[in-house]
């Protein structure tokens, strides 16, 4: 599902696959170093909300809502998206479910590697505090998630910098997957 990625910029756009050539495949493993998860969510089953519920209560999460990225419905769209693919941490955890169309998060590797989850309806992805992360729909612009939250949403982003290198929660991160 994850892969290493090549660098975006130049004739490169952003909402592209942008896969290395030749491919290299990031393993479960991999996403298990820096501490992402991922799994399904199958929409299609009359069960859906209950399976959504229990999702809520394994990560111990209390507020959730759904966000729709995309010109129609997002004022500065265009402003919106550069700030998500600005490379940033949290001070909380990042948890998402795709309900309609395909985007893109790219994290971290260990050794500071791209890594790029493609996402798409059913897919989950949970990205730690303090991990550098950044996300872009694919070229359809139109993805539909559903955010999790373990208190009322609180989007502070520390963008890649000194600054954001002194967050306690960068700090603990790296600790965490550095044991």
């Amino acid at each position: 599902m994850a892969y290493f990625m090549c660098d975006v910029g130049g004739d490169i756009d952003q909402r592209d696959e942008c896969r290395l050539t030749p491919n290299i495949d990031a393993t479960v493993e991999d996403l298990k170093k820096i501490g992402v998860e991922t799994t399904k969510v199958n929409f299609d089953d009359p069960n859906v909300e209950e399976d959504l519920e229990k999702l809520v209560r394994s990560y111990d999460m209390n507020h959730r809502d759904e966000i729709r990225i995309c010109k129609a419905t997002m004022p500065d769209f265009e402003a919106k998206l550069k700030i998500f693919f600005e490379e940033h941490l949290h001070d909380d955890a990042e948890l998402r479910i795709i309900k309609n169309g395909v985007g893109y998060f790219d994290v971290r590797s260990v050794d500071e590697k791209w890594i790029r989850i493609p996402v798409r309806r059913g897919d989950f992805v949970f990205l730690p505090a303090g991990i550098y992360h950044r996300f872009t729909p694919d070229t359809a612009e139109d993805v539909t998630a559903i955010r999790l939250f373990r208190n009322n949403p609180k989007w502070t982003a520390y963008n890649r910098s000194a600054d954001a290198e002194t967050q306690p929660t960068r700090a603990q991160y790296l600790k965490e997957i550095l044991i």
